[in-house]
């Protein structure tokens, strides 16, 4: 679509490579039929012929549009056949647009520049209402998902679109606002809310410890240790910190998430690396309980963004309602 800075002066020529500099006579364009009055079709034919015009050529246009050229082609033939003008002269790898094609070229260049002038404003006040945000899976579905509701009721007017993943986005060249990321906040460029620290710690079902006896660190040689792949470390930093460095589990098993970890272990398949405060739900429910008093600080969870973004009004919403939440926590 023809934008302010393609249009070069509404009626006037638009130039292009060879073109000369005098002007060939304009004669206005004749009255479109009734029967070919703006149809979707229609609108979609005047697109192609205007982006054709433009760029010179209809395999450029085909590209432009996402096409294929013989479909620019068809567009563009249909178009001539309905106004009964032949609009370009097809040359080799190129077009020469006809004095009616000239013509009609002024009137879209108007028509499609009003049109993105007015859509402009709309596209703006929609992007500030949609706030696109990723974050690390565990963080989504055991903290953020059980309250993602109460954020929704209190602003009813952000679309709010949320996409997990195990590696930290690059809102450079991802279309993301917002990012949930683990780490010390040091990320150059980007402003960084710490929302909650993170505490690693052994977690497993009741039924479990007692069959156990899980009262030390050292009885979790008798257990099935859960690994997580994102966070390999998680277990050898936690045993030394218990002062079981060399400690050897009964058996292993490896996981590619803490999610997926946490599901094994409220099957009572083994013990798991759970992480505070995030498992604070599942113990609360029963599902899950800390045998062990030891913790392992890992890092925090940060909001990170572009600090062009800072006055976005939806991620200014998400700000306060995640300092709200998480004081509500405690």
């Amino acid at each position: 679509m023809a934008s302010a800075a393609d249009i070069g002066g509404g009626a006037r020529r638009r130039a292009r490579p060879g073109a000369r500099d005098v002007d060939p006579p304009v004669r206005p364009v004749q009255p479109v039929p009734a029967a070919v009055r703006l149809t979707p079709a229609m609108l979609l034919a005047l697109q192609a012929f205007d982006t054709a015009f433009r760029l010179g050529s209809f395999k450029a246009a085909s590209a432009a549009l996402h096409l294929t050229p013989s479909a620019v082609s068809h567009r563009i033939g249909t178009l001539e056949r309905k106004l009964g003008e032949a609009l370009f002269v097809r040359k080799h790898r190129q077009v020469q647009p006809t004095p009616a094609g000239e013509a009609l070229a002024a009137a879209t260049a108007r028509a499609f520049a009003e049109l993105a002038r007015v859509a402009a404003p709309a596209e703006a006040v929609a992007g500030h209402r949609r706030l696109r945000l990723t974050a690390l899976p565990f963080f989504a579905s055991d903290w953020l998902m059980p309250r993602v509701a109460r954020f929704m009721s209190a602003h009813p007017d952000i679309e709010l679109v949320i996409q997990t993943a195990s590696r930290h986005a690059d809102l450079d060249s991802e279309a993301f606002d917002a990012a949930v990321r683990v780490g010390d906040g040091d990320w150059p460029g980007l402003v960084a809310m710490r929302l909650m620290d993170i505490r690693a710690t052994p977690v497993a079902t009741d039924d479990l410890v007692r069959q156990l006896k899980l009262r030390r660190p050292a009885d979790l040689a008798h257990a099935t240790l859960i690994h997580v792949t994102t966070f390999p470390l998680a277990w050898p930093m936690w045993l030394e910190k218990a002062g079981v460095p060399g400690l050897t589990p009964r058996h292993a098993v490896w996981v590619d998430g803490f999610g997926a970890a946490m599901q094994l272990a409220e099957q009572g398949a083994g013990v798991a690396m759970g992480l505070e405060p995030l498992i604070a739900g599942r113990e609360r429910r029963g599902m899950l309980c800390r045998p062990l008093s030891v913790s392992q600080p890992t890092g925090s969870y940060w909001l990170v963004h572009r600090k062009d973004d800072a006055g976005h009004p939806g991620l200014r919403m998400l700000k306060r309602w995640l300092q709200a939440e998480i004081a509500a926590d405690g």
